[in-house]
């Protein structure tokens, strides 16, 4: 059945078909064609994969993002990072850099952050020559600390399904994401010097004090999220809720740029991407189930072995694995799929589970940016009217930079257990 299973859905998806639809097509194929799981498991499953108190931080941390996108919040936090970066030569990319990085800490969600900030500075660093692929490539690559920065919705799924503290992930991803700006940065400066892109004035200590006095209510967010989770007055679910109305009020009746017309707008936004998320989730349900049913990790745990002993080179071929993975799948699958069957190996080999979460989800980001399937590289190419092309041309620098601190932190894992291990005992 395990091979039925495997070659069934990666047929689906080569063919075309959606990651959920395939996912819950090769579970139904699986079972039809061997006969020794009931065909009543698989509507039990797709139920009990949405059946989750953690899961309901995903819609209510999108829905948050939105209504501060809506209200104003971007706009502020580009001005900021421009008053911050804005010297620096090849200005715009830095401020896109730092923009995502202030971001990441109000949605949670890559794309989100790549189209909130995109549809805002893409066009104007078209227009002041930085080129449409080398604007979609910083901004693509700039999104990926989307998820890593606190909150993060790919961790609050990996914790969920491998039962882990998703407080812990989020302060673990903290350093990380901080360290993947700053090298997009220096990448950034380098290609910039190069190139000669422009170089602006520096910011007054008046201006500066002005833009983070206007951004001030969105920089709050990520503290009482986080805070919160530390000082045990909330859930991370109980976060998401926390910043829901937090956004409401800030956009309503601080910022003044979110009207009560605008919600259902923002509520229909939620929802869609809530449901593409959920149906991933829910299909792969049943798919985890079977694999775990025909001894999956057990199999995946002996051919792992069979290569290496060494814990160092396990993760090495893991990390080379999720990566080619993110080359074809979409994030949320790759994490739904791949935890059930590689906890075991996990706890073999002696690596936290908090450590590996948050490598996993700076690897599947990384996957966002790389061809074919990497939906921040057509997020940033649909905002630029780039060519895959012209995008594939400048990522390369931005994509090593990030793949080799991807393995800086799967070596070195005290730069992600830090934070955890201060603050959580």
């Amino acid at each position: 059945m395990l091979v039925m299973l495997v070659s069934s859905l990666l047929i689906l998806i080569v063919v075309g078909l959606p990651v959920g639809f395939a996912l819950l097509a090769a579970s139904l194929l699986a079972i039809q064609t061997t006969g020794t799981v009931p065909i009543e498991t698989l509507p039990q499953r797709l139920i009990v994969g949405l059946d989750s108190f953690p899961l309901l931080a995903i819609p209510l941390f999108i829905l948050a993002g939105a209504l501060m996108n809506g209200g104003g919040i971007t706009t502020r936090l580009i001005r900021l990072s421009e008053a911050l970066v804005g010297h620096i030569r090849g200005s715009l990319a830095h401020v896109a850099v730092v923009s995502n990085m202030f971001m990441s800490g109000v949605s949670g969600s890559g794309v989100a952050d790549a189209a909130a900030t995109g549809t805002t500075l893409i066009p104007e660093m078209v227009k002041r020559g930085y080129g449409r692929g080398f604007s979609s490539a910083i901004l693509g690559s700039a999104a990926t600390i989307g998820p890593i920065i606190p909150p993060s919705i790919p961790m609050v799924i990996y914790g969920s399904i491998a039962g882990v503290s998703v407080g812990k992930l989020f302060l673990g991803g903290a350093i990380p994401g901080i360290l993947m700006g700053l090298g997009l940065m220096v990448i950034t400066y380098f290609i910039a010097t190069k190139r000669k892109l422009e170089t602006r004035t520096r910011a007054t200590s008046s201006e500066v004090g002005k833009a983070f006095k206007n951004a001030v209510w969105a920089l709050i967010m990520p503290l009482i999220i986080v805070g919160g989770i530390l000082s045990g007055a909330f859930t991370p679910t109980e976060s998401a809720v926390i910043a829901v109305l937090y956004a409401l009020v800030v956009g309503l009746f601080v910022y003044r740029d979110l009207k009560w017309k605008d919600i259902p707008e923002k509520l229909l936004e939620t929802l869609v991407m809530t449901a593409s998320v959920g149906i991933i989730i829910s299909a792969a349900a049943p798919f985890g189930w079977i694999m775990a049913f025909e001894q999956g990790p057990i199999k995946v745990l002996e051919l792992f072995q069979s290569i290496s002993q060494t814990p160092w080179v396990i993760m090495l071929l893991l990390m080379l694995v999720m990566l080619v993975l993110g080359c074809f799948l979409e994030g949320t699958a790759i994490i739904i799929i791949t935890t059930p069957v590689v906890m075991p190996l996990l706890a073999q080999i002696g690596v936290d589970p908090v450590h590996y979460g948050v490598i996993l989800a700076i690897n599947v980001m990384i996957g966002s940016i790389t061809p074919p399937v990497g939906v921040l590289m057509y997020v940033t190419n649909s905002i630029s009217k780039s060519t895959i092309g012209e995008f594939i041309k400048e990522i390369a620098p931005f994509l090593a930079m990030l793949i080799l601190l991807l393995y800086l932190f799967t070596y070195v894992p005290q730069l992600v257990l830090v934070l955890p291990d201060l603050l959580m005992k």
